[in-house]
């Protein structure tokens, strides 16, 4: 009996989303890339923030997380990262999603990755897409409400 719950303990964890499963800086990512469903439960959208540079783009995207309930994880302006963490959803133990961003003649190019846990049920994966949609909507509401 030991055994068997030792063995649910560590498929639970591994099923998981961590902040290591994401990319590490903004250099990691193909903003030109494919968006949508990426992954088993992983999402991407990219937007282009006109006439905001990355320092507004970083604030608005831990008020982004913030909003749409991720705690903060980790925020790094140089490698243009913000990621945080949300708890257990009605379809995920957890998500976890980065906002990665670069500056480019006067515009500031963002990508959203939502990775949900690996959850093996009968319905599959079913992580929301909604969250990088969310995210990128509470950053624009911020930038618009602030500059």
């Amino acid at each position: 009996m030991k055994k068997l719950l030792i063995l649910l303990t560590i498929t639970l964890l591994q099923a998981c989303a961590t902040v290591g499963m994401m990319p590490k800086s903004a250099a990691e990512i193909d903003f030109n890339g494919v968006e949508g469903k990426t992954g088993w439960s992983q999402y991407k959208h990219v937007e282009n923030f006109r006439g905001f540079t990355k320092e507004q783009v970083y604030d608005a995207a831990k008020i982004g997380l913030g909003n749409a309930g991720f705690s903060l994880r980790i925020a790094d302006i140089s490698k243009g990262v913000v990621i945080g963490e949300h708890g257990m959803t009605m379809h995920d133990w957890n998500v976890i999603a980065g906002v990665y961003f670069i500056e480019e003649a006067g515009n500031t190019k963002v990508a959203v990755i939502a990775e949900g846990s690996k959850d093996v049920g009968f319905s599959g994966d079913v992580t929301s897409d909604g969250w990088t949609g969310k995210i990128l909507m509470d950053m624009r509401e911020y930038l618009n409400e602030t500059y």
